[in-house]
């Protein structure tokens, strides 16, 4: 993988950062191999980052954030008006799919950035065709 552009869903930071989450093991070794080229949004930061904050504390929520501060290379994808409007498309092209706004602006950045793998734990960034992993 190393190389190869990756999408950072919410749900792998969580993984990775807590240990009592169900793919805490695969999300680990993911981080520990080849260093792909990581991207995420602003959207998904602040997800990971209010998630642990509101379960947690303060100062695990801090943690998350050096996580992602340190992940080397990691390229945060802004929040936009245009990505705003395609976020739109998504969601009703992709009605039914119980899509939260931020995995459409996910999958719409994906597009927009060529990127087709996403470490995720749930399958939605994979709805237009992206390889997610830790596989089940």
């Amino acid at each position: 993988m190393k190389g190869r552009k990756v999408f950072l869903d919410t749900g792998i930071l969580i993984a990775a950062l807590n240990r009592h989450d169900q793919y805490h093991r695969q999300a680990r070794a993911l981080f520990g191999g080849p260093t792909p080229q990581w991207h995420t949004s602003l959207f998904v930061w602040s997800e990971a980052y209010s998630w642990f904050l509101h379960r947690h504390g303060e100062e695990p929520a801090r943690g998350c954030r050096r996580f992602l501060e340190n992940l080397d290379g990691l390229v945060v994808l802004e929040a936009t008006v245009p990505l705003h409007h395609e976020t739109h498309r998504l969601l009703d092209r992709l009605r039914g799919a119980r899509l939260t706004y931020v995995d459409a602006s996910s999958l719409a950045l994906m597009e927009q950035h060529d990127i087709r793998t996403a470490w995720a734990t749930d399958h939605h960034l994979g709805l237009t065709g992206a390889e997610i992993f830790p596989r089940s």
